[in-house]
């Protein structure tokens, strides 16, 4: 009987000790992030069995969470102008659990805008539900939950991206709109100055000219007035004698007789005819010679006399596309292989639960412009 109740005793020290040593906290380490933002503005509420705990509004880039065991929590992260997106954690586990302790639970959140006719009332919910696993013997993402909203999920995620999308062509476009108009405007500007700086020139070149002018004519009048007097005087000695005054006029004498002429003879005239005169005319004697005229034929040209060749015409290729979708605890991979003609190309994106969305082509990281544009395209 005292053997029996020493054992006893001894294993009452023995589980009070292994209660002693049990781990009764669960730590989380968590992310946030906001895309296309800063974490200004941004908040964490803590809801510990429904009711408001705590509130978290610095340092969420990287933080820490001691959670107690056998408890409710609800993150909810917020900010104004963002969907606001919650965590579940509950921390029930057995007794003996907590013995070898839990693996601390690592995690992203990302924020994204509210855009107007987005529906978001999936995200009214939780989009995650942590729990104990017992089959892993930790905590770990509910995949049963996961399952359950991760068509709507997807869903919203995609109507987002298309709102992302659109909205940063319309940023692209205002900002090249904005710098064609500041273009624009520093060439106008360029313009006017040249303007300003040309009529300036032309001002400058016309009063230069007008100065140029009329110290001209001011020299050439001054010249004039040097001049005169010398003229002047060269004129006065230049100029001719006065004539002499007219003799007085001669006596009258009486008329005098003029003896008339007699006529001249008669002289008959003989008129004589002209001999014609005869000549013989020299002929100059010319030799004949000989000129090859050119040849007015043009010589023929070669011509190929080969057939035109026939125009490559290309064949079609048939594009075939298959698309896989796999669901695991941590992350869901799209898989989607195009198939042209004899080539085949695999692309992949895989949405992970802590660091978000990547995409791969033939098993090497590629953007998400590339495998929208050839892994989704119709054609």
């Amino acid at each position: 009987m005292k053997h029996l109740l020493r054992q006893g005793w001894l294993l009452v020290c023995i589980a009070a000790a292994g209660a002693a040593f049990a781990q009764s906290k669960f730590t989380i380490n968590g992310r946030v992030k906001v895309d296309g933002g800063s974490l200004d503005g941004c908040r964490m509420v803590v809801y510990l069995e429904g009711e408001k705990h705590r509130v978290v509004s610095s340092n969420l880039n990287r933080f820490s969470l001691d959670l107690e065991l056998n408890k409710n929590y609800v993150l909810s992260f917020e900010k104004d102008g963002f969907v606001t997106k919650k965590l579940m954690f509950n921390t029930t586990a057995p007794g003996t659990a907590g013995q070898s302790g839990f693996s601390p639970f690592d995690f992203v959140v990302s924020l994204f805008k509210q855009y107007e006719g987005v529906n978001t009332v999936v995200f009214n919910q939780p989009v995650g539900m942590i729990r104990y696993n017992e089959v892993m013997g930790d905590f770990d993402y509910d995949t049963d939950y996961t399952k359950s909203i991760q068509s709507a999920l997807e869903t919203a995620q995609a109507e987002v991206d298309r709102k992302q999308k659109e909205e940063a062509s319309k940023n692209e476009q205002a900002k090249k709109q904005k710098q064609q108009q500041a273009k624009e405007q520093a060439k106008a500007e360029a313009q006017a100055a040249k303007d300003a700086a040309d009529r300036q020139k032309a001002q400058a070149k016309a009063e230069a000219q007008a100065a140029k002018e009329s110290a001209a004519q001011k020299a050439k009048q001054e010249a004039a007035t040097r001049r005169a007097p010398q003229e002047q005087v060269l004129a006065k000695q230049a100029a001719p004698p006065p004539p002499p005054p007219p003799p007085p006029p001669a006596p009258e004498a009486p008329p005098r007789k003029v003896p008339q002429a007699a006529p001249p003879p008669r002289v008959a005239q003989v008129s004589a005819l002209p001999q014609p005169a005869t000549s013989v005319e020299a002929r100059r004697s010319t030799s004949p010679r000989m000129m090859e005229e050119p040849s007015r034929m043009q010589p023929a040209k070669a011509r190929s006399m080969e057939e035109p060749k026939p125009k490559f015409v290309p064949t079609p290729v048939v594009v075939v596309r298959q698309k896989d979708v796999i669901v695991t605890p941590n992350e869901v991979v799209t898989v989607i292989k195009v198939e042209r003609g004899e080539v085949t190309t695999e692309y992949r994106r895989v949405a992970r639960k802590y660091s978000g969305v990547f995409f791969f082509k033939d098993g090497r990281s590629c953007s998400q412009l590339i495998y929208e544009r050839e892994a989704l395209a119709e054609n």
